[in-house]
């Protein structure tokens, strides 16, 4: 038993390569997106599908800790807005050039995923998800009542915006912005998943005491995948509030929370496309509905009951099954 774990976990740890069909696919749903603004040309489309594009990127790095990690953390939507706030308090307050809170704004995530990841991620199941959505509360409340410095409830308005060449940055150049941010975190997430910290995360997922046994350093293990995992949706909160040219706690709200907690359960853990299709269908669906975000929520949470039902293995698997099906028909033609 444990000489077939251990031979499981050194599997894991090989590396594997990027299939050529894959790097194919998102090389031309990237085209698709970049040339999108072309058809999409109203104003309000534009925006949803910007919000869309970050909630994708946020939802990556979510499915990222849940899916590959085995976290269940619900501490995103704060540091999302650590991210926003960290961007948008430099840019608007102390006059810093919007590009350089870039990384200021991503590197105070990081920071305080590593702060709260230590004593945090010792616990497990409920009590991680109990411990890390404390943590959002407390961030929801430090938003409303700093008001010195978060600017409440109100939030902060006329964050100057991106400039390139002297020139703003607004409407369908800021959706391209919010793309090569999509494209990056895809990149990253992915390489790291086909490191040998991914594969570590991976057996450490699987079997816990295999992967120490083959001296894998588990907390530490995880605190990385964590902490990436925060840099991802620092860069998320940058995109919003550059977008938006304004940041209020509703970014930190319950219903943000676990809107995006379901969109990653009706995406299938540990699927990337899953999380992608997912944060479509909940993202747009609704929306054009004319649903409010309550309502969202609701439609999101009824969504995850039949896919659970359905799909257990989420849209991610769906279309799995179905690219397997598509794989094994017989072939036809007269030859």
């Amino acid at each position: 038993m444990k000489a077939a774990a251990d031979q499981e976990v050194r599997r894991l740890l090989d590396r594997p390569s990027w299939p050529a069909r894959r790097v194919a696919v998102w090389a031309a749903i990237v085209a698709v997106l970049l040339l999108a603004p072309l058809v999409v040309t109203n104003g309000y489309h534009l925006t949803l599908a910007t919000n869309v594009i970050v909630t994708m990127i946020l939802t990556f790095s979510l499915n990222f800790v849940i899916g590959r990690i085995g976290l269940f953390s619900l501490s995103h939507a704060a540091f999302l807005g650590v991210g926003g706030y960290v961007a948008a308090i430099l840019a608007q307050r102390h006059g810093v050039e919007p590009w350089l809170t870039l990384p200021l704004a991503m590197a105070a995530s990081m920071a305080i995923a590593g702060l709260i990841g230590v004593p945090v991620l010792r616990l497990r199941g409920f009590f991680l998800a109990v411990a890390t959505l404390a943590f959002t509360l407390f961030a929801d409340v430090f938003a409303r009542q700093a008001t010195d410095i978060t600017g409440g409830a109100y939030g902060i308005t006329n964050i100057p915006p991106l400039t390139l060449f002297g020139l703003p940055l607004r409407g369908p150049w800021m959706y391209e912005v919010a793309v090569l941010a999509l494209l990056l975190s895809a990149l990253v997430l992915e390489n790291v998943r086909l490191s040998r910290l991914g594969r570590a995360i991976l057996a450490a997922r699987d079997n816990e005491a295999a992967a120490a046994a083959a001296g894998i350093d588990i907390p530490r293990t995880q605190l990385a995948g964590y902490v990436l995992s925060a840099a991802i949706t620092g860069l998320a909160g940058w995109v919003y509030s550059f977008f938006h040219l304004t940041l209020n706690p509703f970014v930190l709200s319950l219903d943000i929370t676990f809107l995006w907690l379901f969109i990653v359960l009706v995406g299938g853990l540990g699927s990337m496309r899953g999380a992608a299709l997912a944060s479509i269908l909940l993202g747009v669906g609704p929306e054009m509905l004319g649903f409010a975000a309550a309502q969202q929520v609701l439609t999101a949470g009824v969504l995850v009951l039949l896919v659970v039902l359905l799909f257990p293995r989420g849209l991610g698997g769906l279309v799995e099954d179905i690219e397997a099906r598509w794989r094994r028909r017989p072939a036809t033609g007269d030859g």
